[in-house]
């Protein structure tokens, strides 16, 4: 008899640890096939404000002529949540040429970081005309730090009577034909007469706008003399640049100034690009909740990635530092590391899982002339892609 009794106990246990195995089993979520969360697709414009050493300075970037920024001491910039569109930056700083540049978010699935680099060279010297109408001035380009054999010193002379005593004249160095025709004030649109690089430029304006040359004023260049007998000149007319008179000796090119514009001396050199990308870096790049034991929270991953061009060449002589200046005025001055922050902003459940990655343009560039020849990169714009999935690996990304 209690041999039966213990059976029927035993029945009657197995019985219910079935009956309560299989109302757990009822209960239990299925993590199989989670359904992912959707990572909201981020768009920011950053960048860096750099004099023409190539060292970061502090500016003011305003975008679409309303939102603004003030750089930090290393020149760099951000701003976040940014919606696709095209967008116009300028960028201005104390004793320094502003400038301008249209930015394009494409809004595409993939996060974009729109990356503006740029150099902002100084404002011009001011010469006052003496009672004889003669005035004088020695001005320099700027160059990047430690690249100093590529300055060029630029002599500027206005004969007696070329101007009304008390003129107020001012010499600004230039460095592309953009900047030149942009400080001249003509009517037309902006036309290139060739596909020669600058070397260096001048613009020449007087305060008064009704002032005109009454005598040429004369623009002595002082470069090296290989590079003199390869150089050309033009100045800015009526929006179009044209040829301009000039003379040869030695290591002096002169410029014949016969009004208030933009001079500029021209060398023939061949520049070469070629585009890729690399892989940027996260600090966390995968957030792995598919057997957790609870929901797992995702607020951002910080990532870096760099800004401006590396300048792979040294100049070695006058030609050479003429080159890496015309390089770092093409493609930019220096380069820096940054730290992006992309939101994400998700909760991932039991069974879900994220990664992310990212990858940044990247432009090798080469200046080459009189058998001489310098390269960099230049680091552009960086593209983010998030994943999220299941166990049966099914999901999104954007």
């Amino acid at each position: 008899m209690k041999k039966l009794m213990r059976t029927g106990a035993c029945l009657l246990l197995v019985v219910s640890m079935t009956l309560c195995f299989a109302g757990c089993k009822k209960d239990d979520p299925d993590y199989e096939n989670v359904t992912p969360p959707v990572v909201a697709v981020a768009h920011s414009i950053s960048g860096r404000i750099t004099s023409m050493s190539g060292e970061g300075i502090i500016a003011t970037v305003t975008m679409g002529g309303s939102e603004s920024k003030t750089t930090g001491e290393d020149g760099t910039f951000l701003f976040e949540n940014v919606k696709s569109g095209t967008y116009t930056l300028k960028a201005e700083a104390s004793g320094k040429l502003s400038k301008e540049v249209s930015v394009t978010v494409s809004g595409s699935e993939k996060s974009e970081n729109r990356v503006w680099n740029v150099t902002l060279s100084n404002s011009g010297t001011e010469v006052i005309a003496k009672e004889d109408g003669s005035a004088e001035a020695v001005v320099s380009s700027e160059t990047i730090k430690g690249n100093e054999e590529g300055k060029v010193e630029i002599n500027v002379s206005a004969p007696v009577g070329a101007v009304p005593a008390g003129s107020l004249i001012t010499i600004t160095p230039t460095y592309s034909l953009e900047d030149a025709s942009s400080l001249t004030k003509a009517v037309g649109s902006y036309l290139r007469a060739t596909e020669s690089v600058v070397l260096v430029g001048t613009n020449v304006s007087c305060s008064d706008a009704s002032v005109t040359l009454r005598e040429p004023l004369n623009l002595v260049y002082d470069v090296d003399p290989d590079v003199a007998t390869a150089l050309t000149a033009q100045k800015y007319v009526n929006g179009q640049w044209v040829d301009a008179d000039y003379t040869v000796e030695g290591n002096k090119v002169t410029v014949i100034a016969d009004s208030f514009t933009s001079y500029t001396l021209l060398l023939g050199a061949e520049v070469t690009s070629s585009s890729s990308s690399e892989a940027v870096s996260f600090g966390q790049d995968s957030w792995d909740n598919l057997y957790g034991s609870g929901d797992m929270s995702v607020s951002s991953a910080s990532y870096a990635y760099k800004i401006g061009t590396e300048i792979e060449s040294f100049g070695t002589n006058r030609v050479t530092a003429y080159l890496v200046e015309i390089l770092a005025r093409i493609a930019g001055a220096s380069v820096t590391t940054a730290t992006g922050n992309y939101p994400i902003n998700v909760i991932l459940p039991v069974g879900t899982a994220l990664t992310i990655s990212g990858q940044q343009e990247v432009k090798a560039l080469s200046v080459s002339a009189l058998g001489r020849s310098v390269s960099g990169r230049q680091y552009g714009s960086v593209a983010i892609v998030t994943r999220t999935y299941n166990r049966e690996h099914t999901g999104g990304s954007n």
